[in-house]
């Protein structure tokens, strides 16, 4: 009797033992289940979001009418580049009032990122933009690139212009971001397409879609102690020799100071001191002025450059910064002491027509 007890003891705890086993084989089935619904929805996600992604591509952002942005170059990622970003009432309003100006400059030879806050209460850059869009023009961004131009002397190649009801739902969108890096994560990438439909109602730009990759790119790639952030004072925005030192070790062009060649600049626009201006901005990013003066016409409709042969790098800096493409050789004289000329016209003007 004993023994058999013991066998009937031993045959009950086989039903527990299999009780287990269901239930660990139920829970890795949920399990599985649940790691395939996550799965689906992932794909889900990043399907959209690659639908977002090629709706983006397919038709990009709005540009808003601008004269000043009319040029066909690219940026290619190596040289310099410095986007306008501008923040207003309202994209869609006629005169807004403006809420924000910003110079984002990209200086990969320096490994540099560094963004340059004006205060939009200096002179009357609160009210430019709304009186641009007034004028007989109605190029607004253009009146505030041209404005930004004189007081920093640096160059703008693009713009972006945003209005404030759109950067209120992107800091919704996502209340994480503080930097350019913070928004660059696997979770933000997901929201895409959140950020394309607040984009697409509150954003206009110049910028192609393989400049916003390149932009996108670089900015991944930045060191942060290479990353600056300068909100400027109005004291020394008065203060050009100041100014000059402050921003120009962020703005020079490597390749260009390496390259050391002589640069005058020649104002055939009627415009007083627009060579003076061109010069300023030749400076800061590096280059080598000897000489500034006016042309020998001053009704030239759009400026070129003077010099013996168009393959350095320095002429083709010129020619993305101020829109000067066309080039012909120079004559003797005062053309010849120069190894490149930058004749200015009306196109090349710093303000709008």
């Amino acid at each position: 009797m004993p023994r058999r007890y013991r066998r009937l003891s031993g045959g009950v705890r086989r039903p527990s033992s299999w009780r287990r086993l269901t239930q660990q084989f139920k829970l890795r089935r949920r399990l599985q289940r649940l790691k395939l619904a996550l799965i689906v929805v992932v794909s889900v996600l990043l399907i959209l979001s690659a639908w977002s992604v090629w709706k983006f591509l397919a038709e990009p952002f709005k540009t808003s009418a601008s004269s000043t942005f009319q040029n066909d170059y690219t940026w290619d990622g190596n040289t310099p580049f410095d986007l306008l970003i501008i923040e207003v009432g309202g994209v869609d309003e006629v005169s807004p009032p403006t809420e924000n100006i910003e110079v984002v400059s990209l200086n990969p030879g320096q490994g540099l990122l560094t963004t340059v806050s004006l205060p939009v209460g200096y002179q009357n850059l609160r009210d430019l933009y709304g009186l641009g869009n007034l004028s007989g023009n109605r190029d607004g961004v253009g009146e505030v690139a041209n404005a930004v131009r004189r007081i920093l002397g640096v160059p703008v190649d693009d713009y972006l212009l945003i209005d404030h009801g759109g950067v209120k739902k992107l800091g919704e969108v996502f209340p994480k971001v503080h930097g350019f890096k913070d928004a660059l994560t696997f979770e933000n990438l997901l929201k895409f397409p959140e950020f394309l439909g607040v984009a697409r109602q509150s954003m206009r730009t110049n910028l192609n879609v393989l400049e916003i990759l390149r932009i996108v790119w670089y900015v991944l790639g930045v060191r942060s102690d290479k990353v600056t952030q300068l909100a400027l004072d109005p004291k020394i925005l008065g203060d050009q020799a100041a100014l000059d030192q402050e921003l120009s070790p962020y703005f020079r062009d490597e390749k260009l100071v390496a390259e050391h060649l002589k640069i005058q600049v020649l104002n055939g626009s009627g415009e007083a001191g627009l060579a003076g201006a061109v010069a300023r901005i030749i400076r800061n990013v590096g280059g080598g002025v000897i000489r500034v003066d006016n042309y020998e016409r001053q009704d030239l409709e759009k400026g070129y450059l003077l010099l013996d042969s168009s393959g350095s790098y320095t002429a083709l800096r010129m020619a993305q910064i101020f829109g000067v493409s066309d080039s012909r050789p120079p004559r003797s004289g005062s053309e010849a002491r120069a190894d490149i000329s930058v004749v200015l016209g009306n196109k090349n003007s710093f303000r709008s027509e």
